[in-house]
């Protein structure tokens, strides 16, 4: 049975935090305060607390409930804040650049208390507004491939990789993630939602057994292939940036599972952007800059997390894997898994529960259902055709010469 928590609000947050070694790391001096509830995701409680008198001197107050707060009725464990504070100080190990510092972890209310990042914008709402980010291709290439090789067998001893898997079963999450993103969007389910001009094309995607299976090979090895500590969230939402920082947040979905579904669910996210800017870029010529620009920036980021994924196996790997014929072959595996995975991120987030703000923020249905329909062509072609895949370039050329059914 799930512990009783008693969720804060925004006038308990503040006595909350008084009580915290946060009170004199952060606000040393400090007697006003201010707090907010910031509305962004779904599952989390979070807050903003700052001085009064100095926005910018402020911390996130994270509390994680036994329900998604937004979704009441949806039960969730409160050890995801266990396993997000323990994924953040193991990605802080390997990427201190891209991770918010920690300042106060308490195990019996489930409260991580973090560096505020009011200097970055949700990546997702950057690229919204056509922001290009010099540094985010390096940033999230470097990113995947050592948060993702430091926990793998390629890297990890097998005695060492068993010991680590037990530390984040995420079952609860897990299953989510298995209903919402691998089973129901694929079928008549009363969690689906989808704009009603989509209609004739999601009908063909409910009656595609071929497309069916394939989504559940990859059901399948998300359900078994603990390949590495993945985040398991990787998307635009759960990035925060500016044109010279990248941080890299939400990580309580976090579990052993296949690499692929890490990078794809990314590099899925950007493609669902290249689709939303049949609305967000007013202007022909600067919608097709800057879909060029992510399709440059897909490219790029593969790119960079390959190399260097690939260099840390050669310095740093455990020596158990003497093949060169084998690192070819799974890194070649590795990027079909990636673009399976990126394409069911993108019809769950189309066609499924749980949509996103590049495409529930447009009020006409026909511009929506068009970039809708756009995506879902675009994940058709990822997931059908990903076995014959070699390069990233082709991926692209696949996303670039896709067309709107409506």
């Amino acid at each position: 049975m799930e512990p009783q928590v008693v969720a804060l609000t925004t006038q308990t947050v503040v006595d909350y935090l008084k009580t915290t070694p946060v009170h004199q790391q952060v606000f040393a001096g400090v007697s006003e305060f201010a707090a907010c509830q910031i509305s962004e995701g779904n599952v989390n409680l979070i807050f903003r607390v700052s001085a009064l008198h100095n926005s910018q001197q402020s911390v996130i107050v994270k509390q994680a409930l036994p329900y998604a707060w937004r979704y009441p009725d949806f039960k969730m464990p409160v050890d995801r804040s266990r396993i997000e504070y323990d994924f953040l100080q193991n990605q802080a190990r390997y990427c201190p650049d891209q991770t918010p510092k920690i300042y106060y972890y308490d195990e019996n209310r489930y409260i991580i208390i973090m560096e505020d990042l009011n200097r970055h914008l949700v990546m997702r709402e950057g690229l919204m507004q056509q922001i290009e980010y010099p540094h985010v291709d390096r940033h999230m290439g470097l990113f995947m491939a050592r948060t993702l090789f430091y926990t793998s067998d390629l890297y990890l001893s097998s005695t060492e990789k068993k010991a680590w898997v037990p530390r984040f079963i995420n079952p609860v999450l897990c299953k989510v993630q298995e209903d919402l993103v691998f089973t129901q969007p694929y079928m008549e389910h009363p969690n689906n939602r989808y704009t009603s001009l989509l209609e004739p094309q999601v009908r063909s995607i409910y009656a595609d057994d071929d497309l069916r299976s394939e989504i559940f090979l990859l059901k399948e090895r998300y359900m078994s292939h603990a390949q590495a500590l993945i985040h398991n969230d990787l998307h635009t939402g759960s990035i925060m940036l500016n044109v010279q920082e990248t941080k890299v947040v939400d990580p309580e979905f976090a579990f052993f599972g296949p690499i692929g579904h890490d990078i794809g669910s990314y590099l899925g996210n950007l493609a669902l952007s290249y689709a939303a800017q049949e609305y967000h870029a007013k202007d022909d010529t600067k919608r097709t800059a800057y879909r060029q620009w992510l399709a440059d920036l897909i490219v790029r980021t593969w790119n960079i997390f390959e190399e260097e994924f690939l260099t840390l196996w050669e310095n740093q790997g455990n020596g158990d894997w003497p093949s060169a014929a084998f690192r070819v072959k799974y890194m070649r595996n590795l990027l079909q898994d990636t673009l399976g995975f990126g394409a069911a991120e993108m019809m769950r987030r189309l066609i499924g529960m749980a949509h996103v703000h590049d495409f529930w923020t447009i009020d006409d249905p026909h511009i929506r259902a068009t970039a809708e329909s756009l995506g879902l062509n675009i994940a058709t072609s990822w997931l059908k055709q990903r076995y014959r895949v070699e390069d990233i370039r082709q991926a692209v050329e696949m996303l670039l010469a896709a067309r709107p059914s409506i």
